[in-house]
Order: structure tokens, then sequence, then C-alpha cells
């Protein structure tokens, strides 16, 4: 059986792992954010600078779909985001 987990329910959930990126490092490395629907697949990539005049430099990328909402579903509470690494001429992930 598979379990499910919303976004809402890790929100809190501490790691050991290394910090998450944030908006800054973002902008320091001239990438943007990609950003996905996990009720309904639909994605798109925002604008660093845009998100940043609005969040603040230090915002945790991950963090950012809590602010977010879906234009084609209007989910607001399972948006997910990483930064939009560049086309390597292959498909990275695939989001369901």
């Amino acid at each position: 059986m598979v379990k499910l987990f919303k976004k809402q329910n890790l929100q809190n959930h501490n790691t050991s792992m290394s910090t998450a990126m944030t908006l800054h490092d973002l902008s320091v490395e001239n990438l943007d954010i990609f950003c996905w629907c996990n009720n309904c697949g639909h994605n798109n990539v925002i604008g660093t600078k845009k998100i940043m005049d609005k969040l603040g430099k230090n915002y945790p990328v991950p963090k950012i779909g809590y602010k977010l909402r879906c234009r084609k579903c209007n989910n607001t509470d399972n948006i997910s985001t990483r930064p939009n690494w560049p086309n390597h001429k292959g498909q990275l992930t695939r989001h369901m």
C-alpha cells in the first residue's frame, strides 16, 4: 500500500539534511522557479525576481508552493517548487 503525503503535513518536519536553496541562491545562479500542481499536473516557470520582490531574498524555494495557486484547478495546498534547472536534452524528472 502506498501512503500519500500532503505537503502541509510535512511542513514542520525537520531533517538533518542541508538547508534549502533560497531565492537569493537562485538569483545568483540566474535560475527561475519551476512549479507544478500535484493535483492536476499543471506546471509553469516563474521568474525569481518577481517572487523575490514579494517574499524576500532568504525565502526557501521548496516553501514557495505554499504561497501559490494553480491556474488550472485552483489548488492551493499541494503545489511543489524547485529550481528550474537547465534542459540538458533529456527529461530529468516526471511529475504525475
